[in-house]
C-alpha cells in the first residue's frame, strides 16, 4: 500500500510541473467541474418545479372525484377528511372584441356566498386575476355567457355582482357561486369531491369506497389519474434533460481517457522498470486510475459544492425579489428548486463510474500485455 501511495502522490503532483500534461489535466478538471455543475443545478430545478405543481394540485383541486348521481356511501372510511357536492362548469365572458372563458364553481361546504335579493341577478365571488385583467370591483356588475352541456345552440345569458375577491392559483378565472343558487345555472358537470389526509394512499381510499359503493366502478377517479399526462410530461422532460446532461460527463470522461493514455506512455519506461523489479501489473492499474480519480475529483467536488450554493441562492426569497422572478401565473410562488439527495446520489455514482471507466480501459489495454513485450515496446 505504501508503494501505491507513493508511486500516485508522485505522479499526480508531476502532471502540474510537466507543461505537456498540464493542459490536459485542466481540462479533465473543468470538464468535470462544469458537467456535474449544471446536471446537479438542472436535475435539482426540475425536482423543484415538479415537487412545487404536485403541492398545488393537491391543495387546490381534489383528491378523489366521484359519480352524485347515486346515492353514495363515503362515511366511516378511514384516510377521508371532507367530502362536498360539487358543480363545475364553463362560460364566456364577452367585451367588445374580447373574449374570455371562465370557470364556474359551486361547492356545498364552501363558504356559502349570500344570496342576491336583486332578480335575475346572481351574488358571486370572484378570482383576483380576472378583476385585475378587466378592472373590475366589489359590487360591480358584469354578463357571462353559458353554452348548455348537449348543444352550443342553447346559451344563457346571465348578469353577476362581484362579491369577494379570491386568489386563485389557477390560470384560468373561476366565479364561485352560492350552491343553492347555482342549481338555477347551467353546469356541464356534477360530481362529488373527496378531500384526504394522506392523497399517496389515494388508490387504497378508492378501494375501501368501492367496497362499499359497488355502483361507482367506472364512476371514481384519484388526482394521480387525472394528472397522468402532466406527470408523463414532465417524467419525459426530466428524463430527456438527463440524457442530454449525462452526454457532458461521457465527453468529460473522454478527456480524462486522454490524459490517462499520455501519462502511461510518458511514463512507460518507469513501468516496464517497475515490473522488472517486480511490482504488480494490478499495483501500477491502481495507481494510474487513483491519479485520475484525484484529479477528476476535484473538478467532482468544486462542482457540487457550486451546485448546492445555486441551490440554496435560488431558493431564497432574496434572489427571487432580486431578478422579479414571478411564477404566480402558473400557480408558483418562488424560483421552483430543490435539492435532492437521491439526485445527488445518482450523478455522484454515475460521474464515478465514468471518471473509473475513463482511467481502467487505457491503463489496462497497456498493462495486457507481458512484461517482454512492454519492454521491447519501450526499447522501440
Amino acid at each position: 500500500m505504501k508503494f501505491i501511495y507513493f508511486l500516485s502522490k508522485k505522479y499526480l503532483f508531476s502532471i502540474f510541473k510537466d507543461k505537456s500534461l498540464r493542459l490536459p489535466a485542466l481540462i479533465s478538471i473543468i470538464s468535470i467541474f462544469i458537467s456535474v455543475f449544471s446536471l446537479m443545478v438542472v436535475m435539482f430545478v426540475m425536482k423543484g418545479f415538479e415537487i412545487k405543481v404536485q403541492n398545488k394540485i393537491l391543495e387546490n383541486f381534489p383528491h378523489i372525484i366521484l359519480s352524485s348521481k347515486s346515492k353514495n356511501d363515503l362515511d366511516n372510511i378511514e384516510n377521508i377528511i371532507s367530502y362536498s357536492n360539487s358543480l363545475e362548469g364553463y362560460a364566456a365572458y364577452i367585451k367588445g372584441n374580447k373574449f374570455e372563458l371562465i370557470k364556474l364553481k359551486a361547492q356545498s361546504n364552501m363558504n356559502a356566498n349570500p344570496k342576491n335579493d336583486e332578480k335575475n341577478i346572481y351574488y358571486a365571488n370572484v378570482s383576483k386575476n380576472f378583476l385585475l385583467l378587466n378592472k373590475l370591483e366589489k359590487n360591480d356588475y358584469f354578463e357571462i355567457y353559458i353554452p348548455s352541456p348537449s348543444t352550443l345552440k342553447k346559451i344563457k345569458k346571465i348578469k353577476i355582482k362581484i362579491g369577494e375577491e379570491i386568489n386563485n392559483s389557477e390560470s384560468i378565472p373561476i366565479i364561485y357561486f352560492n350552491y343553492t343558487e347555482a342549481k338555477n345555472i347551467i353546469f356541464s358537470q356534477e360530481f362529488i369531491e373527496v378531500k384526504l389526509y394522506d392523497p399517496f394512499k389515494s388508490k387504497d381510499t378508492i378501494n375501501a369506497i368501492l367496497n362499499k359503493n359497488n355502483h361507482l366502478k367506472g364512476q371514481i377517479v384519484d388526482w394521480q389519474t387525472m394528472n397522468i399526462n402532466l406527470f408523463n410530461i414532465m417524467k419525459l422532460e426530466r428524463v430527456s434533460l438527463a440524457i442530454f446532461l449525462s452526454f457532458l460527463i461521457l465527453i468529460a470522461s473522454t478527456t480524462i481517457y486522454s490524459n490517462t493514455t499520455s501519462m502511461i506512455f510518458q511514463r512507460k519506461s518507469e513501468i516496464a522498470t517497475l515490473l522488472i523489479l517486480g511490482a504488480k501489473k494490478n499495483h501500477i492499474l491502481i495507481v494510474f486510475i487513483l491519479v485520475s480519480f484525484a484529479l477528476s475529483f476535484i473538478g467532482y467536488f468544486f462542482g457540487t459544492i457550486l451546485a448546492t450554493i445555486s441551490t440554496n441562492l435560488l431558493a431564497s426569497q432574496e434572489i427571487v425579489d432580486l431578478f422579479d422572478i414571478n411564477l404566480s401565473f402558473y400557480g408558483i410562488e418562488g424560483f421552483p428548486i430543490i435539492f435532492s439527495y437521491s439526485y445527488f446520489i445518482i450523478i455522484s455514482l454515475f460521474t464515478f463510474f465514468m471518471i473509473f471507466t475513463a482511467s481502467f480501459l487505457p491503463t489496462s489495454f497497456y498493462l495486457n500485455k507481458n512484461v517482454e513485450e512492454l519492454i521491447v515496446r519501450d526499447n522501440k
